[in-house]
């Protein structure tokens, strides 16, 4: 039995579908969900809305869409950055680089993945959430493997999960801050999360009694 149209559009198609796409990131992330209507998405497309309704069927869909299309671009933007250059802080600060530059490039999918974390739209029979979830975790993960990467640490200590945890609080809260405060840079809030997760794990290894030095 052959897939239906809208899971497999021909050329002419994908590139409708991906306009839809564009327009909807662009409109959710700067209105929200319950503002996005398909009638403003369709505007800011430029397509007919029987092309919206052919390739998604509903806002839902398209918002669904939209994260699993985002959450595939961000990760695949991410560097490979499996050798380790000199001491931890160095590798940690390419880390940081690497993350401010992927954020950087992909502003509206960052912004409405925080907004739905905090306050899940009420759309996708928790198929949203799952993608936020999915996201969330493959970043933890992500986190860990590099701060193993920089101190040689067991991948799951409990210190090399609290570190990730932080890390993943830094540059959500600094994500944030660059959105709302045009006095500051996602680069120079991030600056300081290398030389801070440094001194983290060596506080939080002071307090299990272990020596502080990267194997």
């Amino acid at each position: 039995m052959s897939a239906p149209a809208e899971v497999r559009p021909n050329r002419r198609g994908v590139k409708s579908r991906e306009r839809v796409l564009d327009a909807a990131e662009r409109v959710m992330a700067e209105h929200g969900f319950e503002a996005a209507t398909l009638a403003r998405v369709v505007e800011e497309a430029g397509i007919p809305m029987s092309s919206v309704y052919h390739y998604f069927g509903s806002k839902d869909r398209i918002l669904l869409a939209v994260m699993e299309r985002g959450a595939a671009r961000f990760f695949a933007d991410l560097p490979d950055l499996s050798r380790r250059p000199g001491r931890p802080a160095q590798h940690l600060a390419r880390v940081a680089s690497a993350a401010t530059r992927t954020l950087e490039r992909h502003p509206n999918f960052l912004r409405m993945l925080i907004v739905f974390a905090a306050q899940p739209p009420p759309a996708g029979d928790g198929e949203i959430q799952a993608v936020v979830r999915r996201v969330r975790d493959h970043a933890l993960e992500l986190l860990r493997a590099q701060i193993t990467a920089a101190f040689g640490d067991d991948p799951r200590s409990p210190a090399t999960e609290q570190l990730a945890r932080f890390a993943l609080a830094a540059i959500d809260g600094a994500f944030v801050a660059s959105q709302t405060d045009r006095g500051v840079t996602l680069e120079g809030l991030l600056q300081p999360l290398a030389p801070s997760l440094v001194a983290a794990r060596r506080a939080l290894l002071a307090c299990e009694g272990q020596p502080p030095h990267p194997r």
